[in-house]
């Protein structure tokens, strides 16, 4: 297979919006347009994505991402590692969360509502199985995260600055 086959499958806008909605689900509630460009450039990184597996809904980002983790040889590392990168992932990926949040809207699963974004049809990611679970997992526990959150807070901590 290609590499521009390989791009094409792993940028696809579709999955995306279905990651998006995930993260929407988790939210639950309107939510600031934004945000959901925050959120595909944490989803899109293993590392961050593997600690999103071990999120609750007590989970905040300072619980997930903050906390100092300890290597073999007893250094500790900040637990922000676990985000690193994500500015430049954050400007490479506007352009699929917008296409994802075109998906959504042309499928009647969101309203846009002045500056926010309002969920019509919530998914449950129980109701998938294999990765595509745990992806959507992923994304519903970032966007429970993320509601707990303001936007200001969430762009200290990921080093965004507003546009």
């Amino acid at each position: 297979m290609s590499i521009k086959n390989i791009r094409a499958l792993s940028m696809n806008s579709h999955f995306f919006s279905v990651l998006l909605q995930g993260f929407l689900t988790g939210f639950n509630k309107p939510c600031e347009i934004r945000l959901i460009f925050m959120a595909l450039p944490i989803l899109l990184h293993s590392e961050s994505r593997k600690k999103l597996a071990s999120a609750k809904s007590t989970s905040r980002m300072e619980t997930l991402f903050n906390k100092p983790e300890r290597l073999e040889n007893n250094i500790n590392i900040s637990g922000k590692v676990k985000l690193a990168g994500y500015v430049r992932r954050y400007n490479e990926l506007k352009i699929f969360s917008k296409k994802a949040l075109v998906i959504l809207y042309s499928k009647k699963k969101i309203v846009l509502n002045e500056k926010k974004i309002i969920l019509i049809e919530p998914i449950k990611y129980l109701d998938y199985d294999g990765s595509i679970r745990d992806w959507i997992k992923a994304a519903h526990y970032l966007g429970v995260v993320f509601a707990k959150s303001n936007e200001d807070h969430l762009n200290y901590f990921l080093g965004v600055g507003r546009e």
